[in-house]
């Protein structure tokens, strides 16, 4: 297969996520975005969430009114730059414009590619996510996830107005790129490494991009790839470094929220110590900022965006005042407390060989085919447990 087909020299890609701009809780973006330029020379549109949109999936907020402002990152870490509500041009120091959405990371694909880029996206990128999407438990919960699918779906898309063809009739090419967490801190040096091997797989995939086999629709191009790469540093150097191709582990979570005294304008999702340490069973989230590079100033709360003020901390909570209870108006609450410890270390021979957990349980970077679809059975599974001799197809009656 050769390259993905563009409608220029240079392809135009779209960058979007769903940790929102530069700050503790999104890490990874701003040197992405750079290498993309800088390595590949590819043209890239950043639109992504105004603020962190973790865990909300392919979901669009349809009751809301989207409004958009304008941001101008600054280096090193693009922490700082101005946002305004219209566009205007750059200053000196400023070298690109990024679109803010107030919504859902589906909602800044499907605005990018009909709305503000009509006819101009060769190809989308959504991440890099702070934190491993792999396995079903993880990737039907990802934002990162649901922005690629938004657009793999976001179809047709009409040409340019050049008049040319539309390269996008059944569906645009997506790549999902997620860093997975396995020890902290996550180093400058692991950071480096992982944006480095990002870019060269997303380099790879779109040099020579994949063909699906569909019983339904043919042969067409792969709709989604999702990689995950394990933020290791000696399985990131360079002469270390594998890639598996990998199918998607089945998998499912537990209990995902926990009682709480705290009120929505007392929570702070950045401080998980103070809300979650009456837990023993609570481990640290994987996608819960872990970057310690980021400079102290930086406001450390996932509702944090560029040039934004923390949330305020909540209250302590003492051993005499468990959140088991109700809060003390007699509401019960919940906020969001999951045990992903089962998800994150299971046994290395509980995992199938050739899934997308397995690989990131042995160091290598993993490449997941996957269709914009709730997949049904491969063969099978037709007709009721006591027809399971009689060989039902799709279309049989009963």
């Amino acid at each position: 297969m050769p390259r993905l087909q563009t409608y220029r020299d240079r392809p135009v890609v779209l960058l979007t996520n769903d940790d929102g701009p530069p700050c503790a809780s999104s890490p990874n973006i701003f040197s992405f975005c750079k290498l993309l330029q800088s390595r590949l020379g590819w043209d890239v549109r950043v639109v992504i969430p105004d603020t962190q949109k973790s865990w909300v999936g392919k979901a669009y907020a349809i009751s809301d009114v989207i409004s958009a402002s304008y941001f101008y990152p600054l280096e090193p870490e693009g922490l700082t730059g101005e946002v305004t509500t219209r566009p205007r041009p750059l200053k000196e120091g400023e070298t690109m414009e990024w679109v803010l959405l107030s919504g859902t990371p589906a909602t800044c694909t499907n605005i990018a590619l009909h709305n503000l880029y009509p006819g101009e996206i060769d190809l989308v990128v959504s991440g890099p996510n702070h934190g491993r999407n792999s396995s079903t438990a993880f990737a039907l919960s990802s934002g990162t996830l649901g922005a690629a699918l938004a657009g793999a779906l976001s179809t047709p898309i009409p040409g340019p107005s050049s008049g040319a063809a539309s390269l996008h009739i059944e569906h645009i090419p997506c790549i999902a790129v997620s860093y997975g967490v396995v020890t902290r801190p996550v180093t400058a040096r692991v950071m480096e490494l992982a944006t480095d091997a990002a870019v060269d797989v997303c380099e790879r995939l779109s040099e020579d991009w994949g063909y699906d086999e569909d019983h339904e629709k043919g042969r067409h191009l792969v709709q989604v790839y999702s990689v995950n790469i394990p933020l290791v540093e000696g399985d990131l150097e360079k002469d270390r470094r594998q890639t598996a191709w990998t199918n998607m582990w089945r998998n499912a979570y537990g209990r995902l929220f926990k009682a709480t005294t705290l009120t929505q304008a007392e929570y702070d999702p950045g401080d998980n110590h103070n809300q979650q340490k009456s837990s023993s069973s609570s481990s640290p989230a994987e996608n819960q900022p872990q970057n310690n590079q980021i400079p102290p100033s930086a406001s450390t709360t996932s509702t944090a965006g560029p040039g934004a003020s923390p949330t305020p901390a909540p209250n302590k909570t003492t051993p005499s005042s468990p959140r088991t209870e109700p809060a003390s108006d007699g509401q019960l609450r919940f906020h969001f407390a999951p045990d992903m410890r089962p998800l994150l270390s299971p046994p290395l021979d509980s995992l199938p060989v050739g899934s997308d957990a397995w690989a990131f349980a042995k160091g290598y970077i993993s490449v997941t085919p996957l269709r914009a679809q709730f997949a049904g059975l491969i063969e099978g599974g037709y007709g009721f447990g006591s027809e399971e001799k009689e060989g039902k197809v799709a279309g049989s009656l009963w």
